[in-house]
């Protein structure tokens, strides 16, 4: 009997899982394919200022690093190909999945006691490395947009764009604990 009750909870918190994993990509989706400003740089989409990374970044902590790249991973290229805004870059989908990865990862294996610092870490290094750092040369590499200019773009936005998704994350993240629904590990 332990075992069948055992074995459901087991389904349940599988089933809640995948809903929630697929939830965030729906949410990501339309956050950046919708509710985004897409800043046009060099014939090309050089940056876009919205809050479609915030539901990867909120699954990667509750869930795990592994859930944040694949949600982030998933989100890009289903977005991508239902509304495409230019050509396929894979280098874009890898910067997705991994703004799911570093933050969880800093969140479950940072030295800082209080998590709220730890979210706010993660989600720094994850949007400088990544949207400042490896985007502008990604997309001046495939695409030739200039480099100086989306460098600009990404750099100017991270000074909103890191306070709102820390912030926001950490809301997100204490009313799922509060809601009762599983506490973050780290």
């Amino acid at each position: 009997m332990a075992e069948h009750i055992s074995s459901e909870h087991g389904k349940r918190n599988t089933v809640r899982t995948l809903a929630l994993d697929g939830l965030m990509v729906a949410l990501s989706i339309i956050l950046t394919r919708f509710l985004s400003l897409n800043i046009p740089i060099g014939g090309g989409l050089g940056a876009r200022v919205g809050l479609g990374h915030l539901p990867i970044v909120v699954v990667g902590i509750l869930l795990g690093p592994v859930h944040g790249f694949l949600v982030g991973a998933v989100a890009d290229v289903v977005g991508h190909f239902l509304w495409p805004a230019g050509a396929y870059v894979w280098q874009v989908t890898a910067i997705s999945a991994l703004n799911g990865f570093i933050p969880a990862l800093v969140v479950r294996f940072g030295r800082t006691r209080l998590r709220s610092v730890r979210v706010w870490i993660g989600v720094a290094v994850a949007r400088l490395v990544l949207s400042v750092g490896w985007l502008p040369f990604a997309l001046h590499a495939v695409l030739r947009l200039p480099y100086w200019p989306v460098l600009a773009g990404q750099a100017a936005g991270s000074l909103i764009m890191i306070p709102a998704t820390a912030l926001l994350t950490n809301t997100l993240v204490e009313a799922y604990e509060r809601a009762g629904f599983g506490h973050v590990r780290g």
